[in-house]
């Protein structure tokens, strides 16, 4: 089994489905945590927003953001706004769960959205969003 499968195992037996989904209480948000494989080392993606920005201005974070009344679920929010905020495609992301929402600093309930892309993604940031883009093993 490579380091993949062996993620993707694992991560499945924290997916929590659409158990929050229907929590009315709070706005909802979503984060796309973005993994790939470079070296046999399991890496993920994070941006560095801009410091223009009203929320979160200058902080490391994963892609994502809140929720609009077109987004089907938190995959959808999730996906969308990676596509918005760095150019990934949804079809390029390979969902492998979602786990247990956490309330923000803002009061946003924020899904985490757990995916695989490929290491040849080549990330554009949008400069209205993000300064920059860096990468973690």
């Amino acid at each position: 089994m490579d380091i993949k499968e062996e993620t993707t195992a694992i991560l499945k037996r924290f997916d929590i489905g659409n158990k929050f989904s229907n929590l009315p209480v709070l706005p909802k948000a979503s984060v796309l945590i973005p993994l790939f494989v470079k070296n046999g080392e399991l890496c993920t993606l994070m941006t560095l927003r801009s410091k223009e920005l009203r929320t979160s201005a200058g902080e490391v974070c994963f892609p994502g953001g809140k929720r609009d009344p077109s987004d089907r679920d938190d995959v959808d929010t999730a996906l969308r706004e990676a596509e918005e905020e760095i150019g990934l495609p949804p079809d390029a992301v390979q969902v492998v769960c979602r786990l247990f929402p956490v309330i923000n600093k803002n009061g946003l309930l924020v899904t985490p959205v757990v995916g695989f892309i490929e290491e040849s993604f080549c990330p554009c940031p949008n400069p209205a969003e993000e300064a920059s883009i860096t990468y973690g093993a």
